[in-house]
């Protein structure tokens, strides 16, 4: 019995040994991260990515890439950025770390840069050279960090190439504003005798323009004969232009303005100072025993297209007597609209009038007409 006790004793006295010599040379592992893997989106990217307002709680696009190998068992964090150059001097758009393998490029983030790059949705503004102010190519890329974060000392990173994206700012069209009658209109030898002629309107007897739809421009129709005018205000020589040198560009006060006999558009726009001139050659007006011009003894009274509806042409402020009229085309009879109850008809009847001051309206896509005293 003594003699076993005594064995037990030894064996365990060389497990012990053993044990403490075990610890003494225990190994620990070491992982090294490599850097050798390829990171790169799977999208297949638009051709151009239309922004607006309107759609800016959209996602463009949302980018997706595939997770990369380090050689480790470590998790990954990913950053997206988004930049104006290739090279990504400049990091226009940051993710922030994320463990996911997508990002939804918003819609509205796209926006904000493409105002920080200068680009908008207003159709008067351009570049420097002309040319609309609505694209620009980013590019975006995706780095991935073995690790939890991408912060830290020179953390193991792979990097995708940078993907092109083309954005367009899409414009929106300015509002359009109803045609009202000017206070600007033309006067000539061309026109009214320089101011002494009567051409059928309540104002005076300068051929008036009406605002065109945008704040600032105007335009008129009307016959001009051989001769000059200018661009006045209030039929008055307070405020008067022409146009020297003969090049569009308006000048107070300036040189008169030489035209031949023929049927015109004049657009006139008050904040840049030009003048167009343009030949109508085809107009629609109004004749008739009411009008000044009667029954074709003079050019009809002309109409302007309507700045906000296509198809429909106005002519504003013009007096009319006790009498009858019709629309016709061109000052010619082989075009021309009568009728009753404000419905137009093809050669149709005499349209009956007071005397007075009116606004007259024709609308050539529905057919009909309105004359209302002002």
């Amino acid at each position: 019995m003594k003699a076993n006790i005594k064995f037990s004793t030894l064996v365990l006295a060389a497990l012990m040994m053993v044990g403490i010599s075990s610890c003494e040379k225990e190994d620990f592992l070491i992982f090294t991260t490599t850097t050798n893997d390829t990171l790169s989106f799977s999208n297949e990217f638009q051709p151009v990515y239309k922004l607006s307002n309107a759609t800016s709680s959209n996602v463009a696009e949302r980018l997706v890439w595939n997770k990369p190998d380090f050689g480790t068992p470590s998790t990954v964090t990913y950053v997206v950025e988004v930049s104006a150059t290739d090279d990504f001097a400049t990091v226009l758009l940051s993710s922030g770390d994320t463990s996911n393998i997508h990002y939804g490029l918003g819609v509205s983030a796209l926006i904000e840069i493409a105002v920080a790059l200068g680009l908008d949705e207003d159709p008067s503004t351009n570049n420097d050279d002309g040319t609309p102010n609505t694209i620009a190519t980013l590019y975006a890329r995706v780095k991935a960090f073995a690790g939890g974060s991408s912060d830290g000392a020179n953390p193991s990173m792979i990097v995708s190439t940078g993907a092109a994206m083309n954005i367009e700012m899409l414009e929106v069209a300015a509002a359009c504003s109803e045609a009202e009658l000017s206070t600007w209109g033309l006067v000539g030898s061309a026109v009214n005798d320089w101011g002494g002629q009567n051409r059928g309107f309540a104002a005076g007897n300068d051929v008036p323009f009406l605002s065109n739809g945008t704040e600032g421009t105007y335009t008129t129709a009307l016959y001009l004969s051989d001769g000059e005018f200018k661009i006045r205000q209030d039929n008055d020589w307070g405020v008067n232009y022409g146009d020297t040198g003969a090049d569009g560009n308006l000048v107070l006060g300036g040189d008169n303005i030489i035209i031949t006999a023929g049927n015109y558009f004049v657009d006139f726009n008050a904040t840049d100072l030009t003048i167009t001139i343009t030949p109508a050659d085809s107009v629609w007006g109004i004749v008739g025993s009411a009008t000044l011009n009667g029954w074709g003894d003079a050019p009809d009274v002309k109409m302007i297209p309507d700045p906000c509806n296509d198809g429909v042409y106005l002519v504003y402020g013009v007096v009319l007597t006790d009498g009858e009229m019709k629309f016709r085309a061109d000052d010619d009879w082989g075009n021309n609209l009568g009728g009753a109850d404000g419905t137009t008809v093809s050669s149709g009847d005499n349209i009956a009038v007071t005397a007075g001051t009116y606004n007259i309206t024709l609308d050539t896509v529905n057919n009909t007409y309105s004359i209302v005293a002002q």
